[in-house]
């Protein structure tokens, strides 16, 4: 979906979450720096569902599954924190903005999460008195401040349609120098989508300047703005996925009259629907930069560890303290809590209640909540605050502070533990790195297929793919000619593959079967479908079906291409091998199919599958297995986790 959700959207999908109040918060994982998933427990049956947020482009719900990391991040864990095993008890839109609050409630308060889905978007956790605990992005502006601590502040208030009269309506619209289709998406708050869906079904042209508009084409507008806010107050909604050319593109609430030479699908759930757009394409990050974004992460994940360790470290000290004031204040304190037992037994208790509220150690009680706080002074004069479990003697409450202190002391040790390989990963990125400056430099000729992903088929055939966007433009519209062959893997994230009828050397080879196939697997691995599934389907198509034009109303993304007529599909099963090629005068590591590989391979090969090992660490067993440098292994590497299948011919790990 090329366009980004607009508050009518929002407004839908809110409706159709109010199933999920009462439904309890059961795991929660960040399942990349800007992707969170929160997986709850259905209310009415035996079922679990998940809602996932990308922030600032998408929330919707899903039942599909997904890769967790091993590790949580900070912010995952602050989340589970405060929200696992709470009660999701409301979900709203703020003032008709692009902006979602989930409020979940447990024992001690209701939190909030806000997503913000608009600019950057930001995902933030609050407490009970609306203070941000933390959020996904810190952010600055004029008027307010999104970091931890700071009181939330929602952004400014904008028009909302539903509560907007024709006067007023009229008066937007004549003060605005704007045209229409942009008076309407900004200071009418409809979003540049709707705003022409709304021009397109009241018949005025959206090009039109606003004080060119007569007072009939506004009543006309209004009304049809009226028509079009019924159909989400009312519910009668009927949402539909969007396809052009078999290609999915869009999802609605209902048809659009302003959406030509489409397709529309039905579907029960919107929100649902919406997971189709699960799937982001993988942005591959420029070479040079890769080692200083992996320190970097690392550096992040460093400071995280140490700054955890120290939030336990005062916890277990925390916990020593109240269990040594209660042993310090043993007679008071074990009277308090004698006199609160003896409490529960009578029938009338409101006056008994409030003795024990104003006891001087008494901070709050509240039988009902079985809730108990007092204040005790230690050796130096400093009041502390202490919850006790008022069922319990003193003696039991002490244990269970101690305890607890030894439980939190078993994390550090593990977090002591993620520090010390966390410092050895930080360690041997610095070696490496002295080790590559230190390598003396060679100039080996470079060929012309080696800027782009490429492998050469068991029967001679050049294959080369696209690394990114850009790249998959210039290998279609500069290496995609007469006699050659188009491949790309059925799915979103993947990349452009040329299949060349010659060789390396330019000599002319006939693209075969086996080679066709060896390209889709190649498509197929290469792409995002590496990180979620064991096979993939991939298409090869003739150059003349591939364009770059699009049909009215369409829209061709950087490094896509529309493909018009039949596609030939073939299964592929995601597996690769990667190995020592002869090439001129040279060797290369190629990186592909597990036949054309072994064809070719003089020295042994690596064989790879999807798995959970980093690409990072792969990359190191490569480059020391054939001798190459880290770089030059992480190019022939697929986008993602992987595991050593098999090893042939050279040292296994």
């Amino acid at each position: 979906m090329q366009r980004g959700l607009a508050s009518f959207d929002i407004y839908v999908i809110v409706s159709e979450l109010q199933d999920l109040r009462g439904c309890f918060v059961e795991k929660i994982y960040q399942l990349s720096r800007d992707e969170i998933l929160f997986r709850v427990q259905k209310k009415t049956k035996n079922q679990k569902e998940s809602l996932f947020i990308r922030n600032g482009e998408l929330i919707c719900r899903t039942q599909q599954t997904f890769e967790t990391p091993e590790k949580p991040s900070l912010f995952a864990m602050t989340l589970r924190k405060y929200l696992l095993n709470g009660k999701i008890s409301e979900i709203t839109q703020h003032e008709f903005d692009r902006v979602i609050q989930i409020k979940i409630s447990r024992k001690e308060g209701t939190y909030t999460v806000v997503c913000e889905l608009f600019s950057k978007g930001n995902i933030i956790l609050l407490d009970p008195e609306g203070r941000i605990i933390r959020p996904l992005i810190k952010q600055e502006w004029a008027t307010r401040m999104i970091k931890s601590g700071e009181l939330y502040r929602p952004p400014p208030t904008q028009t909302n349609p539903f509560q907007l009269s024709e006067p007023a309506f009229q008066e937007l619209l004549s003060k605005s120098s704007k045209d229409l289709v942009r008076t309407l998406a900004t200071t009418v708050n409809l979003s540049g989508f709707y705003a022409e869906e709304l021009c397109q079904r009241a018949g005025v042209p959206k090009n039109l300047k606003t004080k060119e508009i007569d007072t009939e084409a506004i009543t006309r507008l209004y009304h049809t703005l009226q028509d079009l806010l019924s159909s989400f107050q009312t519910e009668k909604r009927h949402p539909v996925i969007v396809k052009k050319d078999e290609t999915i593109i869009d999802v609605l609430p209902f048809p659009f009259e302003s959406y030509q030479a489409v397709e529309y699908e039905p579907t029960d759930c919107y929100s649902k629907a919406l997971e189709l757009f699960i799937p982001k394409q993988e942005q591959v990050q420029p070479q040079e930069t890769r080692q200083q974004k992996l320190r970097e992460r690392l550096q992040r994940q460093l400071n995280q560890q140490q700054e955890l360790i120290k939030e336990f470290t005062q916890r277990i000290e925390q916990k020593k303290l109240e269990a040594n004031l209660l042993y310090l204040h043993y007679q008071a304190c074990e009277k308090l809590l004698q006199e609160i037992t003896s409490l529960l037994r009578q029938k009338d208790k409101n006056d008994l209640i409030q003795n024990i509220r104003h006891n001087p150690l008494v901070k709050t009680f509240d039988p009902i909540t079985d809730e108990l706080v007092i204040s005790l002074n230690d050796d130096q004069g400093t009041i502390h605050e202490l919850t006790l479990n008022f069922r319990k003697n003193v003696t039991e409450n002490a244990d269970m502070k101690y305890e607890e202190s030894k439980k939190t002391q078993e994390k550090v040790n593990g977090a002591l533990q993620a520090l010390e390989q966390t410092t050895k990963e930080l360690i041997l990125l610095k070696d490496e790195k002295v080790v590559e400056k230190k390598k003396k430099v060679t100039h080996e000729k470079q060929w012309w297929f080696e800027r782009f992903r490429w492998f050469i088929s068991t029967e001679g055939n050049i294959i080369v793919a696209g690394r990114d966007a850009q790249t998959n433009d210039v290998v279609v519209k500069k290496y995609l000619s007469e006699g050659d062959r188009y491949a790309h893997a059925d799915i979103h994230g993947a990349p452009s593959c040329v299949i060349k009828s010659k060789g390396p050397m330019d000599e002319k080879i006939p693209i075969s079967e086996k080679t066709l196939e060896e390209a889709c697997v190649f498509a197929a691995s290469y792409s995002r479908a590496w990180n979620q599934f064991g096979e993939a389907s991939a298409y090869w198509v003739l150059p003349e079906q591939v364009s770059k034009t699009p049909e009215s109303g369409e829209f061709v993304p950087k490094g896509g291409f529309i493909i018009r007529g039949k596609r030939n599909y073939h299964r592929s099963k995601l597996e690769i091998a990667v190995g020592l090629i002869p090439l001129g005068n040279d060797e290369r590591l190629m990186g592909g199919p597990l036949s054309a590989v072994t064809a070719r391979a003089t020295k042994g090969y690596i064989i790879l599958a999807p798995g959970s090992t980093k690409k990072s660490m792969i990359a190191r067993h490569v480059a020391k297995a054939f001798h190459v440098s880290i770089e030059t292994a992480e190019k022939v590497l697929p986008p993602g986790e992987c595991t050593i299948v098999k090893t042939i011919g050279v040292e296994a790990p």
